[in-house]
């Protein structure tokens, strides 16, 4: 009896054990590309990064902050992005003008093969790069029995087993857009695979325009950064979080580095200068106190000058009727810090123009956070 109940115990704890294993157990090993060995000397070096390769003959680029040069993080010749996980991510080239130049490829070997049946909650981020002329849908993750080997600059086409929901053009070059989705298992999948697998001819595009802070030569491709990578086996297809609730969404705040003042008047110093909010969002972050430090330094010097807000909100803001008057609370939320700051609010003055001059109009997340801003205007 005594011995009946040990065995019991032993096999409650092992089936306890295997399934909190297979709840948390991610198949992807170094899903961030932190692994790096040896220096990154030169595009086409995923290789370097433990567990990743390309499977065609133009290989996907490794940066990673260990480097300062072309291939680092968040600078290199491509762009400028933080990692969204850790401190290094690759590049590859999703779709380019008319075929012009070749695609490529980032895989691997999944820690263990698939189970027939088993649902797997499969996540990667992607970052357009600033380099890219285009923007292109049909980014989409593949699993294989047998790892692809093409040893010529071909496209793959074959089954994207995995993609956004909306399949939208993925067009932001700031932050981070989510590629979520369930993947039920045929069984014996060993290998996954990330790019585009879809014909030119199936593929939707948008030119892109070159952002004012790039300064390096932009190319007839769309390329995009690729960042933490996870396939996770899950036991419901609700047990797979993704990023498809508006209010996580729309949460985002836009972000960019506050101009160098230095060697400019003050006027460019005021035209570059803009506070980006969250939706429905009035708050002041980190961010956008480093860009009313400029707005703050050139009022102290020019005692005279007076300052117009122009306050802006996006679309869904603009017909939400809990977000009513947001623009105006935003101006006073930037009055008051500048006031405290030693301005006198008699020197600010406030426009609102709704949603009436987006910065942005391609309707994504990034572009619509791009339009929930502030920008400043001398009067006199």
């Amino acid at each position: 009896m005594k011995m009946k109940k040990i065995l019991m115990t032993c096999l409650s704890l092992g089936l306890l054990m295997n399934t909190m294993g297979q709840s948390a157990s991610d198949l992807i090993e170094n899903g961030s590309f932190e692994d790096v060995t040896g220096k990154i000397k030169k595009g086409g070096s995923i290789d370097l990064t433990a567990g990743w390769i390309s499977p065609t003959k133009t290989a996907a680029d490794l940066y990673s902050s260990i480097n300062k040069d072309k291939l680092g993080v968040p600078k290199n010749m491509n762009g400028n992005e933080d990692a969204e996980e850790g401190s290094a991510y690759v590049g590859f080239n999703a779709f380019s003008y008319g075929d012009k130049e070749p695609r490529s490829y980032v895989s691997t070997k999944l820690k263990l093969p698939m189970r027939k049946g088993q649902k797997y909650c499969v996540k990667f981020y992607v970052s357009l790069a600033e380099s890219s002329k285009y923007g292109a849908n049909n980014i989409a993750a593949n699993f294989s029995k047998k790892q692809y080997n093409i040893s010529e600059d071909k496209s793959i086409i074959g089954p994207s087993h995995v993609m956004h929901v909306e399949n939208p053009i993925f067009n932001a070059m700031f932050g981070w857009e989510e590629i979520c989705g369930t993947y039920i298992a045929d069984g014996g999948e060993k290998f996954l695979t990330i790019g585009n697998f879809k014909s030119n001819g199936d593929t939707k595009s948008e030119r892109m325009k070159k952002p004012s802070e790039f300064t390096g030569p932009q190319t007839i491709r769309a390329y995009y950064f690729l960042d933490n990578v996870s396939v996770e086996l899950i036991d419901e297809e609700s047990d797979c979080k993704c990023k498809t609730d508006t209010k996580e969404k729309t949460s985002l705040v836009y972000a960019v580095s506050a101009v160098n003042p230095e060697g400019m008047t003050e006027m460019q110093i005021v035209k570059y200068t803009t506070v980006y909010f969250g939706y429905n969002s009035a708050s002041l972050g980190l961010n956008a106190k480093e860009h009313l430090e400029n707005i703050l330094n050139v009022m102290k010097s020019k005692t005279d000058m007076k300052m117009k807000l122009i306050v802006h909100m996006d679309e869904d803001e603009a017909t939400d009727e809990k977000a009513t008057g947001i623009d105006v609370k935003r101006a006073e939320a930037i009055t008051s810090y500048l006031s405290k700051n030693g301005i006198a609010t008699e020197r600010l003055t406030i426009e609102q123009k709704g949603a009436e001059m987006p910065a942005n109009d391609s309707g994504s997340e990034i572009g619509k956070a791009k339009n929930r801003r502030v920008t400043f205007e001398i009067t006199k």
